[in-house]
């Protein structure tokens, strides 16, 4: 397995200085439990990013939304040089199950080479590393391009108010790339760059029935059974293969171009790997994977229905017959260019109204899929600087198969918008034990180093 272990130049002062930055940041700032799904401490995750800006050397505010604050910072370009709005998130999941964890979660561990806690990988570690790289170029008279951060505390439950803040700020928002840090590099460790993302839509769903559980001797035949109804209708959601049924869903899905499929050709698939990660592909199940393919074009290209949870009645030891009252779903869509989370949102909930009459369907996240072009101007530059900062020859990737609200700058602020991870392959994001590795943050300081003093030689674009 390939890994890079450091940058080209582990010497220069300013990823040296910078990393050391990073890591005392990202110490400092794993304590706050800022977890976006409960609301706790997003207020105070907030301040302590934007003093982390204003100590920087950054022009900082805090902008209030219908939801968490929004920090927002600034350095101007100079004359003629290009501007980098870089993005990232403060809040974090939440640390369940705790008892998985070996040490607390909201307390920074360094062991092993990386440092543990929530939020480490996911996304302040990797949030962090732009900001010690900044910092450091700053204080050495060395920036060179102007540098923006969009920095909000609601990333984790699918960003409802950023849009409206970016709306609301479009001019304070003008830049000429959009860079986010929120991913793993690829699974071997080589270093890759990302040109889009896949879209969400979350629903919550649920049925009730009698006004209480029932016993299922006594009433078992003639009782509503809302757990029956319910995953009868998210049955029909989706064919025995995978593709949804939920009629129009396909016809707004635009595929790979050309450059698109070549760059998919062009990045390695490790079956073994894939097996050992997904357990024994040829199930009952699932007899055709739908990425059988590549991986990548159904990561980036196909939409996919997901049942992310699923309740109804006793599960607790031993038995218990009843029939349950009430039974709800939580149920996530990616989606793909060029779908729209309202039109599909309204075809599903029609679809399931008709399929369980009486049942309450809720969205609770909606983010569109977004897409930059790998012609855009600067994209060349980007790719040279994370090669030269490095050593190695950067992957390109056209979708990430995940969600992060990229459409606010490629729709709303008509910007072209990059990711280049940095997380290490097994930071275990949304997971116990998350971590940043050591490496993974010199590297990150190192390529964000690299990037504006490249994009320093460009004129703007904007």
């Amino acid at each position: 397995m390939f890994v890079s272990e450091s940058p080209e130049d582990p010497a220069d002062p300013a990823v040296v200085a910078g990393s050391e930055r990073a890591l005392r940041l990202l110490a400092e700032s794993i304590p706050i439990a800022s977890v976006s799904a409960s609301g706790e401490r997003l207020e105070e995750g907030a301040q302590h990013f934007a003093k982390v800006l204003a100590d920087a050397g950054l022009s900082t505010q805090v902008w209030p939304s219908a939801g968490a604050p929004v920090v927002f910072a600034e350095k101007p370009a100079p004359a003629g040089r290009p501007t980098l709005l870089f993005y990232g998130h403060y809040d974090v999941q939440p640390p369940d199950p705790l008892d998985a964890w070996e040490t607390p979660p909201f307390e920074a561990a360094i062991r092993d080479g990386a440092l543990f806690g929530r939020g480490a990988g996911d996304n302040k570690g990797q949030l962090l590393a732009h900001v010690g790289a900044v910092a450091e170029l700053l204080a050495r008279d060395d920036l060179g391009v102007g540098v923006k951060f969009l920095i909000e505390g609601e990333e984790e439950i699918g960003s409802p108010h950023i849009a409206a803040v970016a709306r609301t700020h479009r001019h304070e928002l003008k830049a000429d790339l959009a860079l986010t840090a929120d991913a793993p590099v690829h699974d071997d460790g080589r270093p890759v760059i990302i040109f889009g993302v896949r879209g969400l839509l979350y629903l919550e769903v649920s049925l009730a029935g009698a006004p209480r559980d029932l016993h299922s001797g006594n009433r078992g035949g003639i009782a509503p059974t809302p757990a029956w109804t319910l995953v009868h209708a998210l049955a029909g959601l989706r064919d025995a293969a995978g593709r949804v049924t939920v009629p129009g869903f396909y016809d707004p899905v635009r595929g790979p171009d050309a450059s698109e499929r070549a760059m998919i050709e062009a990045l390695p698939v490790d079956p073994a790997h894939l097996e050992a990660e997904l357990g024994p592909i040829a199930t009952t199940w699932a007899p055709q994977p739908s990425w059988q393919e590549s991986p990548w074009t159904a990561l980036g290209f196909q939409p996919n229905c997901n049942i992310a949870g699923l309740t109804s009645g006793y599960q607790g030891p031993g038995t218990k017959t009843v029939i349950p009252s009430l039974a709800t779903a939580k149920i996530d869509f990616r989606l793909v260019a060029d779908q729209d989370p309202d039109t599909v949102f309204a075809a599903v909930r029609a679809q399931l109204e008709q399929s369980a009459p009486g049942i309450q369907v809720r969205r609770t996240a909606a983010v569109p899929p977004s897409a930059t072009s790998p012609s855009t101007p600067l994209a060349a530059p980007v790719i040279e600087a994370v090669r030269a900062a490095t050593g190695v020859e950067p992957l390109l990737r056209p979708r990430l198969g995940g969600t992060t609200p990229d459409f606010i700058f490629t729709g709303i602020l008509g910007i072209p918008s990059i990711l280049v991870p940095y997380g290490p392959p097994d930071m275990n994001h949304h997971a116990p034990n998350e971590k940043m590795t050591l490496a993974a943050l010199r590297r990150g300081v190192a390529c964000t180093v690299a990037i504006c003093r490249r994009l320093a030689q460009e004129a703007s674009v904007g």
